[in-house]
């Protein structure tokens, strides 16, 4: 009887290791899970405002460099294909300016604002062709690498909201 007791008592024993063993598996798979899906959000979310002080000193170094008059309003960082890019939202005058940078201070892409009164003559017959009466919100000159484009917020003559980018020739690209 004795020995029944003892091996029904060790395996009890086991059982409630065997629980506990599971218990802390189940915890740190939902750790992992929750992690992992605090790094999708980030990813899918897009940008994320951050400090001047976790932003690379290579990429605070190349904007202050190429733009020594700007007055910089904030810093965000998010992954593109996989790879860190940062951002430096500046003004500079009445230049609204969006900066992204690699982590090493080389330059991807340049936004600006612009009135439309600089927006090339195609670009704008391009516009007014696609979206008649349309009421622009913002335009901005895009530079990425040897490419420019011209992007506009606009809202429609019917009162909805848009987004709409054409090339240097005023062929509708996209955004």
């Amino acid at each position: 009887m004795s020995s029944t007791r003892d091996l029904l008592g060790a395996t009890l024993k086991a059982a409630a290791m065997l629980a506990l063993a599971l218990a802390l598996c189940a915890a740190a798979a939902a750790q992992a899970t929750k992690a992992t899906k605090k790094i999708a959000d980030e990813a899918d979310e897009g940008e994320i405002k951050v400090a001047e002080k976790d932003v690379p000193a290579a990429v605070l170094a190349a904007f202050a460099k190429a733009y020594p008059r700007a007055t910089v309003k904030g810093y965000a960082k998010e992954i593109k294909d996989g790879k860190p890019v940062y951002e430096v939202e500046s003004m500079e005058a009445t230049t609204h300016r969006d900066v992204s940078f690699a982590p090493d201070g080389k330059v991807l892409t340049v936004e600006e604002s612009m009135e439309m009164k600089d927006v090339p003559a195609a670009v704008q017959a391009a516009l007014e062709k696609k979206f008649p009466k349309a009421k622009i919100n913002l335009a901005e000159k895009v530079m990425e690498g040897t490419s420019v484009a011209y992007e506009f917020h606009l809202t429609t003559a019917q009162g909805k909201e848009a987004e709409v980018k054409f090339d240097a020739t005023g062929k509708q690209v996209k955004s």
